[in-house]
Formats: C-alpha cells, sequence, structure tokens
C-alpha cells in the first residue's frame, strides 16, 4: 500500500511513503459503463457539502465549488449496512473496502483502489488553467467534448460544468469521467456535479418551487445539506436534456476504456483531462494509449492537458518518467509518440506542472 501525505492546504513537501513493497498489480474492478439512472439511484437521501475554495490567475481571482464531505459518503455506507459487524463465519472486512479507503483517501492500493476519494493539488492547478480560456473566449467550453481520465472527486469537470449550468441556452457539451473505482463515482464524483448544478441558475425554477422544504441557498461558499429528492432527480434530469448536455461515466481500468473508444462511432474529443496520474511507472503505457485514442482525431489537435507534480517520492514516476515514455514509438498505435509542452508550472515546494501534450 502506498500512502500519499500531500493535502490541498499544503506545499506538497512531505514524501509519498510506501509503507510495504507494492503487491502484484491485479484487475479487480472490470471496466464497465455507469449509466446516468443507475448513479441518480444511488444518491443518499440528504448530501452534506462544504465549500471548495480555488484561487485563480485571472481577474475572478477565486472560485468556489460546493464539494461532498467525505465524512458523509463515509456515513452513506455504513447506514446501508456496509460497516456491520461481519458474521462469525464471515471474513472480516478489509481496508480496500470502500469504507476502509474513506478513512484514509490518500492510500494506493495498485489495481484495487487508485486515491480517487482525495482531491489532489494538480486537480486545482488544472481548474486555474482552464479558467484563463474564459477570458479569451467567454462560450470556449459550449460544444465541447471532454473526457477527464481519472477524474476521482471530478473537481475540473464539475467547474466546467458549473460554468455551463449557467448558461441560458443549448450548449452542446458532452463529458465523460472515468475513475477506477465505480464507488468514488457513486459516492463523490456524480454527487459533486448535483451539487454544482444545485448551486447554479439552472437550478433555480427547482429551488423557487421547493422553497417549503428548506432548501439550502444556491451558494457553494455557504456549508450545508441537500435533500435528495425524485423531484430534485427529476429536475436535474430535465436541466441537462435542455442544456444540451450528455454525461458519461466509466469505471475500470485504463485499457477497457482505450478498447471501447476503439470501437466506439464518436471517439473524437475536444478536451482531455487528468491530473494526478502520472506516479506509477508501470502504468504510463495504459494511460498513454488511453489519451492517444481519446485524441484520435488529430487534425482538429484536441487540447490534452496532463497535469502532475514533477516527481513523486517513493514510487519513482514523475514528469520526466512520463515524457521518457510519451516519447517512445513503441507505447502507442502505428508508430505515433507524443510531445509534452509546458503550459504552467509552480516551483516552490514539490513542482507542479501542466503539460499539453502532441501526438506526431
Amino acid at each position: 500500500m502506498f500512502k500519499f501525505d500531500f493535502g490541498i492546504e499544503d506545499d506538497g513537501t512531505e514524501p509519498l511513503q510506501a509503507e510495504t513493497a507494492p503487491p502484484e498489480v491485479l484487475q479487480s474492478e472490470p471496466f464497465a459503463e455507469l449509466s446516468l439512472s443507475q448513479l441518480l439511484e444511488s444518491l443518499p437521501p440528504l448530501i452534506s457539502y462544504s465549500p471548495l475554495l480555488i484561487p485563480l490567475s485571472s481577474s475572478r481571482k477565486s472560485v468556489t465549488l460546493a464539494r461532498r464531505d467525505l465524512f458523509d459518503a463515509r456515513f452513506q455506507l455504513i447506514s446501508e449496512g456496509h460497516g456491520d459487524e461481519p458474521p462469525v463465519d464471515t471474513p472480516a472486512p478489509t481496508s480496500t473496502s470502500a469504507l476502509g479507503f474513506l478513512d484514509a483517501p490518500s492510500d494506493l492500493v495498485p489495481g484495487v483502489y487508485e486515491g480517487g476519494l482525495k482531491t489532489w493539488e494538480c486537480s486545482l492547478d488544472l481548474v486555474g488553467y482552464l479558467d484563463s480560456f474564459r477570458d479569451a473566449d467567454s462560450s470556449y467550453f459550449s460544444g465541447k467534448r471532454v473526457l477527464e481520465v481519472g477524474c476521482g472527486t471530478g473537481i475540473p469537470s464539475v467547474y466546467l460544468l458549473s460554468y455551463l449550468f449557467s448558461e441560458n441556452s443549448n450548449v452542446n457539451a458532452h463529458v465523460h469521467m472515468q475513475d477506477y473505482n465505480a464507488s468514488v463515482l457513486e459516492l463523490i464524483t456524480f454527487p459533486n456535479i448535483i451539487l454544482a448544478w444545485y448551486m447554479s441558475p439552472s437550478s433555480a425554477a427547482y429551488r423557487a418551487a421547493a422553497a417549503d422544504e428548506e432548501c439550502p441557498p444556491g451558494d457553494p461558499t455557504i456549508p450545508g445539506e441537500l435533500t435528495i429528492t425524485p423531484a430534485l432527480k427529476s429536475a436535474f434530469t430535465a436541466s441537462i436534456a435542455k442544456l444540451g448536455i450528455s454525461l458519461a461515466f466509466f469505471s475500470g481500468p485504463w485499457e477497457g476504456l482505450t478498447t471501447y473508444l476503439k470501437s466506439s462511432v464518436e471517439t473524437k474529443h475536444d478536451l482531455v483531462l487528468t491530473s494526478e496520474t502520472i506516479y506509477r511507472t508501470e502504468a504510463l503505457p495504459a494511460l498513454i494509449q488511453l489519451l492517444h485514442q481519446a485524441c484520435a482525431d488529430a487534425q482538429s489537435r484536441p487540447l490534452c492537458l496532463v497535469a502532475a507534480k514533477v516527481l513523486y517520492f517513493g514510487v519513482g514516476g514523475g514528469v520526466s518518467e512520463f515524457v521518457r515514455a510519451l516519447r517512445s514509438k513503441d507505447m502507442v498505435d502505428k508508430g505515433s509518440s507524443g510531445t509534452a509542452e509546458s503550459v504552467w508550472e509552480r516551483k516552490v515546494g514539490v513542482g507542479r506542472k501542466i503539460m499539453r501534450i502532441d501526438w506526431v
């Protein structure tokens, strides 16, 4: 098991610690697409949330998103019976369960849990960089097909969606999100999307109609609790349909999504995002192949952004290893290779970068 000791409030100066020798990587999560109805059904009756303040370099200075509380996700699992004591004749729960990782969201077990319950620093860097595009073109995110790989709490995509939810007309946008663990998508990613919608103008009609039910204000800077009612789910579904927003969610290994994209009729993406996913060198080939496949329409030169720490102590991964693997012509189909251009950098503490990836 690996433990990332980086918190989003610190400098990221504490090392990644290898508590034990890494186990043989086993694919314990099969590839799957989670339907919107499935995720709506998985929502609990109540979501507790807190504000996440993200600094920006633009004139907006900062943006605040509502993010589901981890303790609330833990309470959901316990209330659903996942925290019950097992019968005497059954094995005891292990730390590889979703409940176990909610107590230590930065722990990593390759092939079992990949840290998706925690919001990592580089995802916030990605939000700051993406926000700069709005200065040049206020409608930049409209009409885009977006894929976030290894999304975890999904903060970059949630930021994009919070902006799209504020539009008054059809935005014709497709936002696809992938995380290794289906439980992460159900417990954190999708609730964060629901919260982004609720805090936007798109939910104004619902909030007005449900005023007698003591709805919280549509203000992400104020912590609160959101009651999940059938009416809210219906309003959310109707709202994204009216805006022309298509959502898709995938869990399981990257190889599965690569195969899915190869067989899919619609493979073109305008914007491909990933953050904090290059920490294991043995996983780089699968990641690079997926990024390449997601950017298959080379003529349109899709924007592919990789946000990462320069070095992940104790594991061996980092920017140098990623760039070296990216340049290998044996990494992807047809002898292609990639180039990485640094478009943003932070040198204080543990260095962090955002790289734009192009394919040759």
